[in-house]
């Protein structure tokens, strides 16, 4: 999955740590984002990410535990998901809790996704649980 982006890619939860496009990342980067191949090649590449890396996915191809345990040994930072929509934007994001997907207010039903209780992390607002595919018109 290949991911163009103008500025850098920044989580909401951590707006500092911007993160660098795996196909442009080289060396150490305080953080990297891409989709599970992009972020392969880069380390394969020997790129290293200081404190996190940032799977991306579209709402209709999401990532699995055996990619994040991929990437977790290739990096050794914490590997959060990022969920976007057609148009490049993010729409919901995983916390170090990392049990689900924060989402902004009613996003959770604009993805058609079931809203879950509170996030263990203590943060306010709607989280889902992504257990397979989102509908293909989600995005």
């Amino acid at each position: 999955m290949r991911h163009l982006f103008q500025n850098r890619i920044r989580h909401p939860f951590f707006p500092d740590l911007a993160a660098t496009p795996a196909g442009e990342a080289r060396g150490r980067c305080a953080a990297v984002a891409g989709g599970f191949d992009d972020l392969a090649r880069a380390a394969a590449a020997g790129v290293e990410a200081r404190r996190a890396v940032y799977l991306l996915s579209h709402a209709n191809q999401n990532s699995n535990e055996g990619q994040r345990e991929a990437l977790w040994r290739l990096f050794r930072v914490p590997v959060y998901g990022l969920l976007m929509e057609g148009g490049g934007r993010i729409v919901a994001w995983e916390c170090e809790a990392q049990n689900g997907l924060h989402v902004e207010g009613s996003g959770a039903a604009g993805l058609g996704l079931r809203e879950e209780s509170p996030c263990a992390c203590g943060r306010p607002g709607a989280r889902v649980l992504v257990t397979g595919a989102v509908p293909a018109g989600a995005d």
